[in-house]
């Protein structure tokens, strides 16, 4: 009888010291996610859609979060594609992203980047494309980024560009490829 006691004791005391560190691990998890870096990108503009332009955009990266973020690199690029878009535009995974040995090491605030340029210029028809509806200038990429708890995240972008009423328009979000991780 003295055993089972014993059994029943101990079965009881290690819920009751597991449910309090259960407990404090996810406080401790949700303060992280409160906590962590989370980087934003946004564009400043789109170069004039021209044949013979090469197509740039810039942008800037946002921490949005509120402590600093250690930059790991980045991968960009801009694409003209059919309008809507009807494939997944793939980024980089972030083992393979190189810091830039020139960039800022933190993400803090609102750090100055270079504009991403398009390799090639436009051709006429791809701005017959774009000028009739039928294709879009797209900027993808990734940002990945460590947090102040040295943990890995990355933020997925896809942006574009259309022809709208006689003019380029603002930038705007695809449906797809814009995630935190």
């Amino acid at each position: 009888m003295m055993f089972w006691g014993v059994v029943i004791a101990a079965i009881v005391a290690a819920f009751a010291t597991g449910y309090p560190s259960w407990e404090n691990y996810i406080v401790q998890e949700a303060a992280k996610r409160q906590l962590r870096a989370y980087i934003d990108v946004r564009p400043q503009g789109m170069s004039a859609i021209e044949e013979g332009l090469v197509p740039r955009v810039h942008d800037s990266f946002h921490n949005i979060g509120r402590t600093p973020a250690y930059d790991n690199g980045s991968f960009s690029r801009i694409l003209v594609r059919e309008y809507p878009l009807t494939r997944t535009l793939v980024n980089d995974e972030c083992r393979y992203v190189a810091p830039d040995p020139k960039a800022g090491k933190w993400f803090i605030g609102t750090p100055k980047r270079p504009g991403i340029a398009r390799e090639s210029p436009l051709t006429a028809a791809e701005v017959g494309a774009i000028k009739g509806g039928n294709s879009a200038i797209y900027f993808h990429g990734r940002v990945c980024y460590r947090d102040i708890f040295n943990e890995p995240h990355r933020t997925d972008f896809c942006l574009y560009w259309k022809w709208d009423a006689g003019r380029i328009s603002p930038s705007l979000s695809c449906p797809q490829g814009n995630s935190a991780g």
